[in-house]
């Protein structure tokens, strides 16, 4: 989720973010900073949905709760109108959101498209369906980011949150495109394998398995991202499939707000990546642009609410992780630069 932490490798993970390291970040971050309901500045990502359907079931997503009630797949030529408004000023797009991207029949399309339009393109998914031509065509197209979603690293427990996915299988798909990439000899796309691991609060942080990053020795993993799960904007915090992370108690505007927009398959802009429902709709790229819904009048209003912290307004703010920041040396260092861009919040939870 969009937190002072994911600001931050913004800047540190050079590899991973430098496609969205650019003068407009730090426009960006200054104006998050300042909390400004107004930017002088275009959305520098995109979410950008390809289909909302998913074959899979997992314990820690809103799918396993029947989220997504209106299920379909993005229509290219809507896809090439958005790609056509994102060209000039989107450095990345993340192409996915709530379903698995590659379910969509034409997704080495959408790569090719958005990368000949000088966007990057990041694609996460469960890789249940990384196999044969579409790892062919994906390298052809030059994906530039992909994250393998192989949760857990241990059989047992990945099974048991991937409902529906088998682990010898997964396996199998991800070391066939590393050989692939390696065989061709490129850098790109930069591959993460995340695991999520289910929060314990004994366990200084999540990790990654020692036996698991060594069924990867010798092929071209560029990073093992260990995540702790969590509650999908409180969709999912109360679940008695899992224990997701715990809220902070500082709170700061979710920076999303400032950077991105989310885009579902029908061309409707959602509150952001967050809101599987969507329960929150200001725009429909079918009928305006992204420059008419970066800076209208219901975006300005989300973030003057989120500046204003009257979360009492925004029922699925209220509820979401991402705007809660645990204590620490980050939020210490995180808090003193807001006081030097704009006004600072109390800690403690209000609406």
């Amino acid at each position: 989720m969009n937190s002072i932490g994911g600001a931050q490798k913004l800047l540190t993970q050079f590899r991973r973010h430098r496609a969205v390291l650019h003068p407009r970040t730090f426009a960006f971050l200054y104006h998050w900073l300042r909390r400004s309901p107004r930017v002088p500045y275009l959305p520098l990502k995109l979410h950008l949905e390809p289909t909302s359907h998913c074959n899979l079931r997992c314990v820690m997503c809103p799918q396993s709760m029947g989220a997504t009630k209106d299920n379909g797949h993005m229509e290219m030529g809507l896809y090439e109108k958005i790609i056509h408004e994102a060209r000039d000023f989107v450095l990345e797009i993340n192409l996915f959101f709530r379903g698995e991207p590659l379910l969509h029949p034409r997704i080495v399309d959408m790569v090719r498209i958005a990368r000949e339009a000088g966007i990057a393109v990041h694609i996460n998914t469960n890789a249940t369906l990384l196999r044969g031509p579409t790892i062919e065509g994906l390298l052809d197209a030059r994906l530039d980011k992909l994250t393998i979603s192989f949760d857990a690293g241990e059989k047992e427990a990945y099974e048991e949150m991937r409902r529906g996915a088998k682990f010898e299988k997964t396996l199998e798909n991800v070391h066939a495109f590393l050989r692939a990439k390696a065989a061709r000899g490129v850098a790109y796309p930069y591959t993460t394998i995340q695991v999520i691991k289910f929060f314990d609060a004994a366990a200084p942080g999540p990790t990654v398995p020692e036996a698991f990053i060594r069924l990867f020795d010798g092929l071209p993993v560029d990073e093992f991202d260990p995540i702790w799960a969590h509650g999908w904007a409180g969709t999912m915090k109360d679940n008695e499939s899992f224990q997701a992370a715990p809220y902070g108690h500082n709170y700061y505007p979710c920076n999303w707000l400032w950077k991105s927009l989310a885009i579902c398959w029908d061309g409707k802009v959602a509150t952001c990546c967050g809101d599987f429902g969507p329960n929150e709709v200001f725009g429909d790229l079918n009928e305006e642009s992204l420059r008419d819904i970066w800076n209208g009048a219901q975006m300005v209003r989300l973030r003057t609410l989120q500046r204003e912290k009257r979360l009492g307004k925004m029922p699925l703010c209220r509820g979401c992780d991402a705007i809660w920041q645990p204590d620490g040396p980050r939020w210490r260092v995180f808090h003193g630069c807001s006081r030097l861009a704009g006004l600072t919040y109390r800690s403690g939870r209000s609406s």
